[in-house]
Order: structure tokens, then sequence, then C-alpha cells
């Protein structure tokens, strides 16, 4: 995992980034060595409108919209995503058991792609860091699992966060404001199972994802504006 505090950078929209990618993006490197990257993301935070126009237009095309009412696919093709996901905060009168089990605070798990991944608005959740070395093959619920605790990162305004492919776990406390992110995933090469674990027992356990319908282009224009 790599961490990044926030830089003065200029601003940048969707599609500059996309082609900043398309351009320099090399296969087998990973996604955080490519020069000026980060900084090519953090100009996200100087154009927000930007991205919300991307929000919008992805709302007129659901079925591109499969991983839960708070994720938006701004792009995607055969290896590259763009994607925002909304974050609330518990407290919300509206958090329900299906909330739960989409945002699955507290729940340690890893990606099997590389992800790149912006504090766009709001106070951040916390991301609290672990490592490990996967062994090649699926692992089996209640099998025993060597993690290393990295710390705890907060994904404020302006910061990036990567995390290396079937490498880093983490797991997600909620934040205190209503926040968004911003995601780059690079999804090549063979793919390991995802792993679920309880950072307790550091055992591997099973979980199942909720997914529901969009709702929140009014919430976030307020809460961005």
């Amino acid at each position: 995992m790599e961490f990044y505090t926030p830089k003065t950078v200029p601003s940048n929209s969707i599609e500059g980034l996309l082609q900043f990618i398309k351009d320099n993006v090399v296969d087998g490197r990973r996604l955080c060595d490519t020069p000026g990257l980060v900084e090519q993301l953090m100009g996200l935070k100087n154009n927000i409108p930007n991205v919300l126009d991307h929000i919008t237009r992805s709302l007129e095309e659901p079925s591109a919209n499969s991983y839960g009412k708070n994720s938006f696919v701004l792009y995607r093709d055969d290896t590259v995503m763009l994607r925002a996901v909304v974050w609330e905060p518990r407290s919300d009168t509206q958090f329900t058991t299906e909330d739960e089990n989409l945002f699955a605070y507290g729940l340690c798990h890893d990606h099997n792609f590389e992800l790149m991944t912006l504090g766009l608005s709001g106070s951040g959740y916390t991301t609290h860091m672990y490592e490990y070395q996967h062994k090649g093959s699926a692992y089996e619920e209640g099998e025993e699992i060597d993690i290393q605790f990295n710390g705890d990162f907060v994904l404020d305004e302006g910061c990036v966060l990567f995390m290396d492919k079937s490498r880093d776990l983490h797991s997600q406390s909620p934040p205190k404001a209503l926040s968004m992110s911003l995601n780059i995933i690079v999804d090549s090469g063979e793919k390991e199972q995802p792993v679920f674990v309880d950072t307790q027992s550091k055992r591997v356990i099973s979980f199942g994802n909720v997914i529901d319908g969009a709702r929140y282009m009014q919430q976030l224009q307020q809460a961005l504006s």
C-alpha cells in the first residue's frame, strides 16, 4: 500500500485523467509507480462539477452500475474502471440493515485488482490497513491467515490511497459526514478469489453483499456544492 497526503495540483477532469491513464499506465507496473498519476487523480478535487456531470450520465445507464446504490461507474473498458463511491455516516437516520451489508464497515477484505482511490469530498472514511501473502490458491472458510497491521489512515479530501492486488487488506470505519471517493481500478492478469478476514481470530470468513438501486444525486449535489 501507499498513502499520499494532499498536494497543490492543477485542476483536472475525468477526460484528462483517462487520457493520461491510456498514455502512461503500463501493464505489469504497479499503478502507483506511474509517474504523475497521483497528481492527475488529485486534480479532480479541483473540478467536482465535472465529476458530478459524469455521475449524472452514469445514472442514465443503470445497467452499468451493478456494484450497489452507492457506486457510480464513470468509465470502463477491458482493464480500467473509474468509479465514484459514496460513503454514508452510520448516524444517518435512513441507514438500514441493507446499508450495513452494502457499506460493510468493519469488514476486513482485500481486492483482486489494483485500486487507487482519492478522497474527493467530505470528512472521509478511516481505513484500517493490513497486509498478507496470498498462498496462490483459494482459501477455505475458517482457515488461518497470517496478517500484519500497517496502520490507520483517513481518506480526507485530497488524500490518495493505493492498494496492491491480493496483498493489501483493509476494513473501513464510517465517515463523520457524507463523503465521496473516486477509484481507479486496474483489473488485468490472473485473479485470485477475494479474501474476507476476521482480524481478531485471523481466520477467513464468508460474506454476502446486498445490492440495491441508486438514489443519491440530490444528496450528492447538496453535499458537494
